[in-house]
């Protein structure tokens, strides 16, 4: 089967080349889970051409045009589509370098990231156009999300999904809202990177200074003051809070670290490094509040990444998270500043080998059974079923 996959994932070293120096480097979450979508679906012997709009912004990237281009990496074939950095144009010129490259492509199917609307609204009018399937990834509500959306990009999100033949989503609770005219669809929470070394089950100790940690985005929404308050509540001895990321909470964040010296802000890092530190740390921590309304229709894809590193987890109890991650992690049941507090006392309370077989358990779980060969072939199987 030969598949376009029309979103903005480049390649992991071409990402690197392009933003690596860029003060604003585009969000890498995204990027990460379709190029495991996409090495997953090649390696599960489908053609697939990676038809990408790449992230550039006038913040992120000099140049003003960039021209199109294909490069072979692996089993995959990136087609970056041509860009004109100019506001108010390069949406237009996306959705239409999408449109075409997909008509005349001479695809038997689609797969999109609805989010990045240009480059779907494009690849899926094409698909639509040609009568071939388009299976919509669908990785938050769009009225939801916590950054990077307005009504108009709502409705062309909607719009696009109304289009789509099938769909990949994280939750059940997405179905009511995404699907209600009952298309095929499956649950993929995350995807986990099938090439990933195990770790050692008990980590060998190099320093008396342990190491909690956080990366993503930077947004009091998401629990970060929340999580830093309570660190520093913790006042754990020989324990630094290490965090990755941007967002509006940098500047209070920034304060606290002059403040409280074992708390480092490490600001915006590639995903190598990020991953790096997260195997190197002792405790991974996602403190997003469940009560806000996105978190039933959300998996993080922080807490596969934080799962397949190895290292044990300390997250909350999402409502889109599935029962049967929840032995592999421990968990905010309060989350307060003083009962994250309470919550990192605990966990480093707990002996220190214990804490190395829950990671170990973690990541082993993740890499058996939500690798992105795994969830991938569920999608083929999708597609192929049409």
């Amino acid at each position: 089967m030969r598949i376009d996959y029309a979103s903005s994932a480049m390649d992991a070293q071409d990402f690197a080349n392009l933003f690596e120096n860029s003060p604003k480097a585009p969000g890498q979450q995204a990027q990460k889970f379709n190029r495991l979508m996409i090495q997953g679906l090649a390696e599960n012997g489908a053609v697939v051409r990676a038809v990408t709009a790449r992230p550039v912004t006038g913040t992120n990237c000099p140049s003003k045009f960039l021209s199109a281009n294909s490069v072979q990496r692996g089993k995959v074939r990136y087609h970056y589509c041509s860009v004109l950095n100019v506001k108010g144009i390069k949406i237009l010129w996306q959705t239409i370098s999408a449109f075409v490259t997909v008509v005349f492509g001479g695809c038997d199917a689609v797969v999109t990231d609805v989010l990045n609307a240009s480059v779907a609204y494009g690849a899926v009018t094409a698909a639509r156009l040609r009568k071939k399937p388009c299976i919509g990834i669908v990785t938050d509500l769009p009225e939801l999300m916590v950054t990077g959306t307005n009504q108009n990009h709502v409705k062309l999100v909607r719009k696009i999904m109304q289009k789509c033949t099938g769909y990949v989503l994280l939750t059940e609770a997405m179905n009511e809202p995404v699907n209600p005219e009952h298309k095929p669809y499956v649950i993929v929470e995350a995807l986990c990177d099938s090439t990933i070394k195990p770790q050692p089950e008990v980590k060998a100790q190099t320093s008396c200074t342990k190491k909690c940690m956080y990366a993503g985005l930077l947004d009091a929404r998401y629990g970060v003051k929340a999580m830093v308050d309570g660190f520093v509540l913790a006042n754990v001895p020989d324990l630094e809070l290490h965090i990755y990321g941007n967002g509006p909470y940098v500047d209070e964040l920034q304060k606290v670290t002059q403040e409280h010296p074992n708390v480092i802000y490490h600001g915006i890092a590639m995903n190598d490094e990020v991953v790096q530190a997260e195997i190197e740390a002792d405790l991974l921590i996602n403190p997003r509040p469940t009560h806000e309304e996105f978190t039933k229709y959300s998996f993080p894809s922080k807490n596969m990444e934080y799962m397949a590193s190895g290292t044990p987890v300390l997250t909350t109890n999402l409502p889109g998270m599935p029962e049967e991650y929840k032995q592999y992690v421990y968990l905010i049941e309060d989350e307060s500043a003083e009962g994250i507090a309470r919550a990192i006392k605990t966990t480093f309370d707990t002996v220190r080998s214990e804490r190395d077989r829950k990671g170990h358990s973690a990541q082993e779980f993740v890499l058996n059974e939500k690798n992105n060969l795994f969830q991938s072939k569920r999608v083929l199987s999708m597609l192929e079923a049409k």
